[in-house]
């Protein structure tokens, strides 16, 4: 949270970033052995979703997990002790985490629009379903994947989008 705040102060000065922890450990119901409630499993992963509010009540937000890398020239970094492989992977410290997803939310602000980059498909399929000249949306530039949901629209439902 405070790797995010760091990238974020550097443009504006009030910024508010909550965090929420979900532990792994599950309490037992009681009478019963196996079943447990609440926890979220064993994770050994983060992730952080960051969603910036504009003064027109437009929410736009970036959402990044923690990348576990393992390249070829790691396995000549094994170790062995105690007769057990020890392996030295290069794993992504959360504070780079937060830095590369305050970096992600910026670039989402740059671009413009009011629908998220990974939202843009979806918010076009919501449209292909209404009235002919009924809805009109801002986006920022396309994304690949937003192109191609694009083209499958306009096999699947004959639908052509005006863009300017």
């Amino acid at each position: 949270a405070h790797s995010c705040k760091g990238v974020m102060h550097r443009l504006l000065p009030d910024v508010w970033i909550h965090t929420d922890v979900h532990t792994s450990s599950g309490k037992k119901r009681q009478g019963t052995d196996q079943q447990q409630i609440g926890g979220c499993g064993p994770s050994p992963g983060l992730s952080v979703i960051l969603t910036a509010t504009t003064t027109e009540g437009i929410c736009l937000s970036a959402e990044c997990s923690m990348k576990k890398n393992k390249s070829n020239s790691d396995i000549a970094n094994t170790a062995y002790a105690n007769k057990q492989i020890i392996e030295r992977k290069k794993i992504e410290l959360p504070e780079e985490l937060g830095q590369r997803s305050a970096t992600l939310l910026l670039q989402e602000i740059l671009r413009g629009g009011c629908i998220d980059t990974h939202a843009q498909s979806f918010a076009l399929l919501m449209m292909c379903l209404t009235p002919e000249d009924v809805s009109r949306i801002r986006l920022g530039p396309l994304s690949r994947y937003t192109v191609v949901t694009l083209r499958l629209l306009k096999e699947a439902f004959g639908v052509e989008f005006k863009l300017k």
